[in-house]
């Protein structure tokens, strides 16, 4: 408003103007009171009429560790804590007081001689020069006008803002007004509010001003962008002097202590920086979690006393073991960075995150938290499908699954060229085992049998059961494939501890949780979304038998040895995982009281030179956990017992009720030592069939024997009559198969086609390996057999001839080790095959020289002449089998020929006798890898001897 244009104004005018600033004309604005305190009130006020994000009162977030310690400060716009007016300095009351408006406690929130006085100065000089605003006059202008409008100096303006003053001095108390006036002003430096000023500046709560600070603050707010403390001090002191003065004016000082106040030396604080130091990863998930949680930016501007789970003395532990580990695996392995997690099983609390070796490091991205960015796990996923497959009673710790080869379609060729997509597992160490029991499988970190598995259970369902565990990342509409449980998607590492931590819970859910309390300012419980009813993700049974195996030691002996970093001096829990080129190693197990997950790898993705989770990320696992449990107070912490005398004590896994021990094994494999547990509900779908129905069966058959350059019992076949023996079933849908034959599974892919080839490659290693296993009908023992042992060579050794022992088929004492040892008294032989015999007589030859991609073959007598009407079989890497028979014709005598499949990367030749029988050694052929190269062709020659 210029005043030149009010000139001549009448004194009628001004007693109006007077009389309707001091009430007598001014209408109700606000309505009732909109909330019992004055922190909520303002906020109501400041959403209805102020523009922004809410909550509108911007405040500064408080970050604390489990015992106090402060983590961290937030906060966006700028620092505030509101404050109570009794724990307000009254120096600072006295001296804005003093300041800013002496008839304060006097006044209706209007001052009419301020009014008047202010006029007539504004008059005189023809400008605006002197404000007339008192203290509630401020407050309304702050609340409620917009930042355009805040300084609107037009007489409607005015009186408007006169009639808030009014309203808001007859809805609030004087000390009400004057907390909610302090609260909101700008002390400079983005700092508003006197606590936050007070800490910011001098490092005290505001209580503890001394009447030079408060003197010094009292004056920034008129000017704030001006009196900046840290960057314009000597103008601060000027105002300070101007606020002395005041105080001296309305007899809040004499003189003498004025001058004294203004020369008394004032020490400021460096300014503190807001991020976290001591954690700075967990801070920033903090940061997601609770405004995921709550909506909003709620750290930045709620202006919450955050009491986290995280404890200091636990994270220092994990920081300085997860950065000197990588330091000692860096040179040897090129290894430059690690994460950790630690939570407690019982309750999901995040007692520890480190989120990188170095914070502060750009060459390693230290500032991008791996323990919740997305990896491949490798085989630290594994137990996530064998906990749902026990839990759905699709299996036991005792099923037989077999590690032999297998290949999967995974997409078909419907050009009809026979292209076929393939998937074919392979185990870390490239070998294969035979038949092993659920526990070796899972102990042993084998991939074969564990891919089998998968397929039984479904991707779909071990999606299903991850997310009910607590891995979040897997997408329902993504694709993975059976490599899903090897590793094939991503999870990050807090999920997947927290998946473990359930497991060690005894299946109830346990996601992670960050937070311990959450108070507002004015201390309020407030809620941040993180509590839920327990949710029992796995059974009971599921999660301690899963727990049980990965906590044997003996049951992981072959793979990982006696005393490997998994091993610790309490019973605990664990699994390693290692991704496709060392690209990602993995460790994550718990204790009964600690749950923690370990990733070591390079943040870009560069593959580490031979480390696995073994060796890169289970020393730090390894070091840490026996670290806390070294440490007492770190004892006390997670709640674990204390007994000098005997430290395991209380630190066994124990048993649910849902579980049995029984002494039940599978002929001829390991078991757990003093027996395995079962869950309640398989034993009772088993029956009287007993525990192992799935993989064991009792039934009459006969021995079987294979010549491996001497005769040695093999396996049986099934006959009758004859004596009922305990043998190994072949391998077929998941589940206990209830009377009749029909399995009691729900597992979804029941392809028999792929049943039948996983059982001619078992059939296949049974045949090389002396095996408790029923081979099926011995009269269709001729016909298979041929077939199964011209699978792959890696099986085991070379077989010339099978036969079976019927006459001892009724004598329970003839077969198996008794036979093996030579004293069982095997009396006929009914042979397979024929005597004439054909051998390879020079290399495969690999070339180009054919119009496709073809096997060419001749067949010769022990002369060396052509001979025809040989029956040649061609078995392909996936069980197909092709036939043909040497020609007659004048041109292609003795010939013979097989068009190839180009997808298929190995192929098996045999000679057979009419029967089907062998009567070479079976050949194989590499096309199109290993020796062969990118040859489409190739060419063998058998010869009779």
């Amino acid at each position: 408003m210029n005043i030149k244009r009010i000139n001549g104004w009448p004194l009628i005018f001004v007693l109006f103007l007077v009389l309707s600033v001091s009430g007598c004309m001014s209408g109700p604005q606000l309505g009732e009171r909109p909330a019992a305190n004055t922190m909520d009130a303002v906020e109501a006020y400041l959403r209805k009429y102020q523009p922004g994000p809410e909550p509108r009162l911007f405040q500064t977030t408080r970050i604390y560790d489990r015992n106090g310690q402060l983590l961290a400060e937030r906060w966006q716009e700028g620092r505030r804590t509101w404050l109570p007016l009794n724990r307000i300095s009254q120096h600072l009351i006295d001296a804005t007081i003093a300041t800013e408006d002496s008839t304060f406690y006097g006044n209706t929130g209007v001052d009419p001689v301020r009014v008047v006085g202010a006029m007539l100065q504004n008059y005189e000089e023809g400008e605006i020069v002197a404000g007339a605003g008192t203290i509630t006059m401020q407050l309304a202008r702050n609340l409620f006008f917009g930042p355009d409008q805040r300084y609107d100096q037009t007489m409607d303006r005015k009186v408007l803002e006169a009639g808030l003053a009014q309203e808001l001095n007859t809805l609030f108390t004087k000390d009400e007004i004057l907390e909610m006036y302090l609260n909101l002003l700008n002390y400079s430096h983005l700092t508003y509010g006197p606590e936050a000023a007070s800490q910011l500046y001098f490092g005290k709560p505001a209580s503890d001003l001394t009447m030079a600070e408060a003197t010094l603050l009292a004056g920034i707010p008129q000017r704030p962008a001006d009196l900046d403390l840290f960057e314009n001090f000597q103008a601060a002191k000027a105002r300070q002097r101007v606020v002395l003065d005041m105080m001296v004016r309305h007899n809040r000082l004499t003189q003498a202590e004025s001058d004294a106040i203004f020369v008394e030396p004032v020490r400021l604080i460096s300014e503190a920086a807001p991020t976290a130091t001591l954690a700075p990863h967990f801070v920033q998930y903090l940061d997601e979690y609770l405004n995921a949680k709550m909506g909003g930016d709620m750290l930045g501007r709620g202006g919450l006393t955050i009491t986290s789970t995280l404890d200091v003395e636990m994270q220092t532990l994990a920081q300085q073991t997860v950065t000197t580990k990588v330091g000692e695996l860096r040179a040897k392995h090129d290894l430059t960075n690690g994460a950790l997690v630690a939570m407690r099983p019982s309750n999901g609390e995040v007692l520890a995150m480190v989120g990188s070796a170095d914070f502060a490091n750009e060459k390693i991205s230290g500032q991008v938290n791996v323990s919740i960015s997305e990896r491949q796990p490798g085989s630290a996923i594994k137990p996530v499908l064998y906990a749902v497959a026990i839990s759905d009673t699709l299996i036991s710790p005792n099923t037989v699954l077999w590690d032999v080869p297998v290949n999967f379609v995974t997409a078909v060729d419907l050009s009809g060229a026979g292209k076929d997509r393939l998937y074919t597992p392979r185990n870390y160490d490239g070998k294969f085992r035979g038949p092993v029991t659920v526990r070796t499988a899972l102990a042993n970190s084998l991939n074969v049998p564990t891919v089998k598995l998968l397929a039984g259970v479904t991707v779909d369902r071990m999606i299903e059961g991850a997310k009910a565990l607590g891995v979040h990342s897997l997408d329902d509409g993504r694709d993975y494939g059976l490599s899903l449980t090897l590793g094939g998607g991503e999870v990050t590492l807090l999920e997947l501890t927290s998946a473990y931590s359930t497991l060690g819970n005894g299946g109830i859910l346990t996601e992670a949780n960050p937070v311990l309390a959450a108070t507002d300012a004015l201390g309020r419980p407030v809620d941040t979304g993180g509590n839920t009813e327990p949710v029992q993700a796995v059974s009971p049974g599921a999660a301690f038998i899963v727990t049980d195996i990965l906590s044997d030691n003996n049951a992981r002996k072959p793979m990982f040895g006696v005393n490997s970093p998994l091993k610790l001096s309490r019973p605990a829990a664990a699994k390693t995982g290692t991704t496709t080129d060392f690209r990602d190693n993995w460790t994550v197990g718990f204790t009964r009281y600690l749950a923690t997950g370990v990733w070591a790898g390079n943040a870009d993705g560069h593959p580490m030179k031979n480390t696995t989770g073994l060796t890169g990320a289970a020393p730090i696992w390894h070091d840490f956990m026996e670290a806390v449990i070294a440490n007492p107070r770190l004892r006390e912490l997670i709640g674990a017992p204390d007994d000098p005398a005997n430290p395991a004590a209380g630190w066994e896994f124990v048993p649910p009720p849902d579980v049995e021990l029984r002494p039940d094994c599978p002929p001829g494999l390991t078991c757990r030592e003093g027996g395995e547990y079962y869950t309640k509900e398989w034993l009772a779908a088993a029956g009287e069939a007993g525990p192992l129905a799935d993989s064991v069966g009792n039934m009459p058959t006969a021995p079987v024997y294979a010549d491996r350059g001497g005769m040695t019992w093999t396996a049986y076949c099934e006959v009758e009559p004859a004596a009922v023996r305990t043998v190994l079933k072949l391998p077929g849908e998941l589940g206990l198969p209830a009377p009749g034959g029909v399995f009691t599974g729900t597992a979804a892919t029941k392809i028999t086609d792929q049943i039948a080839k996983e059982q001619l490659h078992v059939m296949a290693w049974s045949l090389r390996h002396s095996l408790a296993i029923n081979l099926g009908p011995c009269d269709t023992l001729t016909q298979i057999a041929s077939k199964a042992l011209a699978l792959d060579q890696k099986l085991g050794p070379g077989v010339s001839r099978v036969v079976v022992d019927l006459s001892a088929a009724l004598d329970p004492n003839v077969g198996g080790a008794a036979a093996a040892g030579g004293d069982a008294p095997i009396s006929v032989y009914a042979p397979v095959g024929a005597s004439t015999r054909y051998q390879l007589i020079q290399p495969v030859t690999n070339h180009a020289s054919c119009p496709g991609h073809y096997l060419l073959g001749e067949i010769l007598n022990r002369e060396g002449n052509p001979v025809a009407g040989i029956r040649i079989t061609l078995i392909d890497s996936w069980g197909n089998t092709a036939e043909a028979i040497s020609k007659s014709g004048e041109t292609d005598y003795g010939l013979f020929d097989f068009p190839l499949n180009s997808a298929a990367n190995q192929y098996t030749v045999t000679v057979v006798d009419d029967t089907g029988a062998p009567i070479s050694p079976p050949t194989v052929v590499d096309h199109l890898q290993g020796s062969a190269g990118d040859a489409p062709c190739h060419t063998i020659i058998f010869q009779g001897n």
